[in-house]
Formats: structure tokens, sequence, C-alpha cells
């Protein structure tokens, strides 16, 4: 079984401070239950369809620079709400091979089993994403 190093990640446009902090703490305990190491944390009070976001960069750079193997967020969504957007981040996450969890759905980047690949694929034709591991609850 992989040893998850977690960011837990959480995003909301809306000014609701305590609804953001929410977020955030239900993805840490849900990490924490599935018995995740946090490894850092951020909230970001920022529309999902922006790209240039300083928590996301942060998070984005923890990856690349090997301190975290695993993104986990409440849904897709908390990413970002574009396509375009979400695709670039998925696309970054798979290159230096950390998992992408999800609190809502259980998801441990399913994309190709869900069918998401290809919908991005269409729209940007390009290859398909094909790592998938799923757990069971």
């Amino acid at each position: 079984m992989t040893e998850y190093k977690v960011w837990a990640f959480a995003r909301s446009a809306a000014p609701n401070l305590p609804a953001l902090e929410e977020q955030l703490a239900e993805v840490m305990r849900e990490a924490d239950r599935r018995g995740y190491i946090i490894v850092n944390s951020c909230m970001e009070q920022k529309y999902g369809i922006e790209f240039w976001r300083p928590a996301l960069f942060a998070m984005l750079t923890a990856v690349q620079q090997g301190r975290v193997n695993a993104v986990m967020v409440q849904s897709l969504d908390r990413l970002s709400h574009d396509i375009t957007t979400l695709y670039r981040i998925l696309r970054f996450l798979q290159n230096y091979g950390a998992a992408l969890i999800t609190t809502e759905t259980n998801l441990r980047y399913e994309l190709y089993l869900t069918g998401l690949d290809a919908r991005l694929l269409r729209r940007h034709n390009r290859k398909p994403i094909y790592y998938v591991e799923c757990e069971e609850r």
C-alpha cells in the first residue's frame, strides 16, 4: 500500500471564511481517518477559473519538489471549474507521480474509469491519462 504524504487543499470564491475553513478541516479529518500523512494544507478564496493562484502554486511546487505525493480535495471542482485549467493541473500531478484524492467520491485519479479524460481529451486532442488507483471504502 502506498504511503500518502498529502497536501490538503480547499478553495471557494464565496466570501464565507468559516465555510472555507470547514471545507479544509473536512479534508484534513478524512486524510487523518484514512491514515495519510498531512504534510501541509492551504485554502484560498479565488474563482476556480483562475489559474494563477498563490495557494495552488504553493501546492504544485510541493508536488514538484517531491515533498508530497498526493493532493487531497473535497471534489475536483475545488481545483478548478475550468476544464482547461483542471486538465493542466491533472497533467502536472500525473507528470510528477502525485495522486489526486477526493473526499466526496473517494476518487484517486480515476479519470480513465469515469470517462472524464475522454471529455478533456476531445477538447484538447491529447493522449489519454492511464494512471488509475481506486480505493474501496
